[in-house]
Order: C-alpha cells, then structure tokens, then sequence
C-alpha cells in the first residue's frame, strides 16, 4: 500500500506533495521533484512553528513550490497545444470554510498568490480574463512561465504514440495542507495541468481537489478527471467530519480508488495533528513536518 500515516501530539503539522504518476525513465525528474518538496518545506516550517496562519503557511509553500523547475505548476508547466501554459491553483481556509482560485491563466507565474488574494473578496473562482484584471489591479505583472523543459515535454508529448494504461503526461501538480497552532486548518493545490489540450478544467480549483474544513484538509493529484468523477476531496473530508479517522477513511478510499483502477493520490491533514500521504501511482514525493521533529521526513 503507497500510503503512510502519522499523529502527532503538538502542533503544527505541514504536509507537501510534489504530484502523483509515473516517473518511469524521469529519475532527474523524480529527485528533483524530491528536493522541491524538501525545500519547501525547509522554507515554509520556520514560519508556521513561529505561529504563522495555515493559510499563509499554505500560500507559501504553494509560491516555493511553483517556483520550482521540476514541478508542473508556475514557472515550468506544460504546454498546451496551442504553446501556453494554462495554470490553476487554489486555497481553501478551513476556519471559514472558504474555496478561492484561478483557473488557466497564462500570464502569472504564481497562481496561487492570485487564490490567495481571493480569500478576502466575495468572488470564490476566476477564469482567465477575470484572473488577468485581479493580477493587474494587484500591481502583478505579466510573466511567462514558459521555460525549455516546458517546450521539450510539449515536443515529446506531440511525438509519442497513445498508448493505454497508466498516463504517462506529467502529473506534478504540487499541493499543500496544514494544520496551525490553533488547530485552524487550510490546504491548496496548483498545477498546470494537461499538456497538449485546450483550456481543460479538471479538479485543481474545485472541492475535489482541494478542501478544508474544521476537521480536515485534503490536497490531491493525478488524473483529474478521475478526481472529479469521485469528489474525492470533500468527501474524505465528509467521512473524517462523520467520526471516521484520517487514517480509516484514507484507507478505505485507497480501497475504493484501487479497485476503480484509479491514478491518483493525495495529502490530508486533521485538526487533531494526524496526517496521511497516500498514492495508487508509483511515485508521489511528498514530505511531512511537525512540532518537535528535527528534520521532515520525506515519502515518495
């Protein structure tokens, strides 16, 4: 089973991925997406120890996150068939219960400070036009994600022949949860989706990716379609709020999405302290940090 499970007595608990697939014949990719994850969460710990906010702590870490080279969202996501990047991402507070995100813009490198600025307006989801008037009234200029590894995968991707089974695209979607020291929870999700399609949504923005609430917060990648198909994020989150544990409920949605031949995974975190990594791919390099651990431990 490609999960792991843990509890822990104090707060706070940060828990990072850096996607869920098949990083067959990708080994740089992989450990790339490792160091992403490590750094990350070097980074953003100091902060939410210090007693920063989950959802600054989520903010944060998505911002490191999409800077990163070796992950699909900000600077380095896929390209569409139309050479842009389309990006997503999006932040949920649990103490208000509140989704806010973005949804395929172009000309942002972080996404997520977009989402993040959203938390405090009436407006939960942009689209495109309605994220390029937020990140010019925001004072962001515009940015091209694009870099030359975006370019090589969209060559290849362009040049490979269908093949079924596992999907063999990219699928570093990068997400965040956390719990505070107040026990107050958030989690977030970005990513650049699907290379060689056209202004696709899948489940990035929405509450089967990415939810929190007061009792959980849940973060997921992979094969969005699939995501969306299950609601997976909120109704984890709907099992833990039901009396279910972190751990129980994460098992038996692995069960579930075993035996539906599903590719994803996902990170979740409870108010209490516990947490889960848990993938049906491969790989999915995660890592988690918690009051009184000297160093993260790393998974994936």
């Amino acid at each position: 089973m490609n999960s792991s499970f843990g509890q822990w007595k104090e707060l706070p608990v940060l828990v990072v991925h850096c996607g869920a697939g098949s990083y067959s014949g990708r080994q740089d990719v992989l450990e790339g997406s490792r160091q992403a994850v490590e750094t990350t969460l070097r980074r953003v710990w100091p902060m939410l120890d210090s007693g920063s906010s989950a959802v600054a702590g989520v903010a944060e870490a998505l911002a490191v996150l999409e800077d990163s080279p070796w992950s699909n969202a900000g600077t380095g996501s896929v390209l569409q068939l139309d050479g842009l990047p389309r990006l997503t991402a999006a932040i949920m507070d649990g103490a208000r219960q509140k989704l806010s995100g973005v949804m395929l813009v172009s000309h942002v490198k972080n996404p997520s400070r977009l989402a993040l600025a959203l938390q405090e307006r009436e407006e939960s989801v942009l689209g495109p036009l309605g994220a390029q008037l937020l990140a010019r009234e925001l004072g962001i200029p515009p940015e091209n994600p694009l870099d030359a590894r975006s370019m090589r995968d969209l060559l290849g991707t362009l040049d490979a022949s269908a093949s079924p089974g596992l999907p063999k695209e990219r699928m570093d979607t990068v997400g965040v949860v956390a719990v505070d020291r107040q026990g107050l929870l958030a989690a977030g999700t970005s990513t650049g989706g699907r290379a060689s399609t056209v202004e696709r949504v899948s489940d990035a923005a929405t509450v089967a990716g990415t939810y929190a609430s007061r009792f959980a917060a849940v973060s997921c990648t992979g094969v969005g379609e699939q995501l969306v198909d299950d609601g997976f994020a909120v109704r984890l989150e709907t099992r833990i709020r039901d009396g279910k544990s972190l751990a129980v409920a994460s098992e038996l949605a692995f069960s579930e999405a075993t035996q539906a031949n599903r590719h994803y995974g996902w990170i979740a975190v409870s108010s209490g302290g516990c947490w889960a990594t848990c993938h049906t791919t491969p790989n999915m390099p995660s890592g988690v940090w918690c009051a009184g651990m000297a160093e993260p431990r790393l998974n994936g």
